[in-house]
């Protein structure tokens, strides 16, 4: 049994992205505990601030283009390689362009995002020269994500999956132990950072530049069954950039539903309760980083079956849906047990997020639950009602956010996610079976 199991291909790709997630994983929490243990809580929820709105804005500027990369070339056959890396370049020119715009936006912002986040009430504030210096991060950072979203399409699942996470933990630890004795002095860890994001997109790119090698594509299979279907023209760089306008809110909204409650937390609260709440939150994400490790070996296959297979999505949708809570339901019990010495390690300082974090726990297995049918929606070209549903949950989230963070603090907000998240899965469930988003493939084994 046990050799059935691990010759199964999803099985043992899951369990090698698995491996590859949580090396990140423990990469991004090394990170994490150097700069708990090394900065004041103040400053350490300054730069975990920061580097919580360098990530989200440089998500709001993708707008949605690594999501249409890896459906556009996830969903090609893989004789299909001038294709697959036509549509990288031109991604790559519509998010620079993308990128420059929200840079600008940002020095434009800076000094009221200063004023807004990061005053403290001039206990330490952060240099308005670093922070704009930080908005570079923004174009690197999405260099990094989109070299991601490549590999993982063409099934590089591993490689696509250790750039992602462990490529910017790597940078930031590299600067850090270089200008150790200078990290925590005048600021230093917010340029570091910088620095560090900069470092990881140039790598990304190196690490992905080989598999942009034109190939000659082929018109069948080796054993000349049925002729491969050829994939449309590569849209222009506008193309790309109004192609991927459909898929945006996915991404905005499903990004806003995660961090949405550390920047209310940021506005309400003071930044010594940021680093509790981020520290929360951070180690919560665990549940997250396994899920995208599912999501990288799980979705290409699905868009690949989908167009070339559709008489096998059924049986392999229902084995990863089974694949992904389990994994998750396993790892948040884990967590949960675990989470006063996890919560301890960062500082015992930080044992006080312990309420929050099981709130949190619990929040993200809601969350996970609705992966495999969320993939539905966007292969089944209904994203308009994903998208609808993810309006519904950010727009509860925010209202819990505002009126519990007054109430209970940090496990206020952490109580607005797990309402939103449980909310956000029971719609998905709802409409997926309304819409019989699998129940629809004929006798030919085609999907209609």
């Amino acid at each position: 049994m046990l050799k059935k199991i691990l010759s199964n291909p999803l099985i043992l790709q899951s369990l090698w992205s698995l491996i590859a997630r949580f090396t990140g994983v423990a990469l991004n929490f090394a990170v994490i505990l150097v700069i708990t243990n090394r900065l004041p809580k103040l400053a350490a929820g300054d730069l975990l601030l920061l580097m919580q709105f360098v990530t989200g804005v440089a998500m709001l500027s993708r707008l949605g283009i690594d999501q249409l990369l890896i459906k556009e070339v996830a969903s090609s056959h893989e004789s299909h390689s001038n294709f697959r890396s036509e549509y990288l370049k031109n991604s790559y020119k519509a998010v620079f362009s993308l990128s420059l715009i929200f840079v600008a936006i940002w020095l434009l912002l800076s000094p009221a995002i200063r004023a807004s986040f990061f005053d403290n009430g001039g206990l330490s504030i952060i240099s308005l020269s670093d922070l704009m210096f930080a908005s570079i991060g923004i174009l690197f950072f999405n260099l990094v994500i989109l070299n991601s979203t490549y590999l993982k399409a063409i099934k590089k699942t591993v490689v696509g999956v250790l750039s992602q996470n462990a490529l910017p933990a790597i940078a930031f630890l590299f600067f850090i132990g270089i200008f150790w004795n200078q990290f925590t002095q005048n600021q230093h860890y917010i340029n570091l950072y910088t620095a560090s994001n900069i470092l990881a997109g140039i790598f990304a790119m190196i690490l992905t530049w080989c598999y942009l090698k034109p190939q000659v594509s082929i018109s069948g299979s080796r054993d000349g069954a049925d002729a491969i279907n050829k994939p449309e023209a590569v849209p222009s760089i506008y193309g790309v950039i109004k192609k991927s306008m459909p898929l945006a809110p996915i991404s905005i909204f499903a990004y806003l539903m995660l961090f949405a409650d550390t920047i209310m937390v940021g506005w309400f609260l003071p930044n010594d309760q940021v680093a509790d709440y981020s520290v929360a939150a951070k180690i919560s994400y665990v549940i997250l980083f396994f899920l995208q490790a599912l999501e990288a070996t799980i979705y290409p296959r699905l868009l690949n079956l989908y167009k070339q297979k559709p008489a096998h999505l059924l049986a392999f949708f229902w084995q990863s849906t089974a694949l992904v809570i389990g994994v998750v339901l396993l790892v948040t019990i884990i967590m949960y047990l675990l989470s006063d010495w996890i919560l301890i390690a960062f500082g015992e300082g930080y044992i006080v997020a312990k309420h929050a974090l099981a709130l949190l726990l619990l929040a993200q297995l809601f969350r996970s639950a609705s992966l495999t049918f969320s993939f539905m929606f966007i292969i089944r070209e209904k994203v308009r009602y994903l998208n609808i549903i993810l309006v519904i949950a950010l727009i509860i989230n925010l209202i819990c956010n505002f009126v519990f963070i007054k109430i209970y603090g940090i496990e206020g907000a952490a109580l607005a996610t797990l309402i939103a998240n449980g909310v956000l899965v029971l719609a998905v469930l709802t409409l997926f079976y309304i819409k019989q988003l699998l129940h629809n493939i004929n006798d030919q084994g085609q999907l209609v």
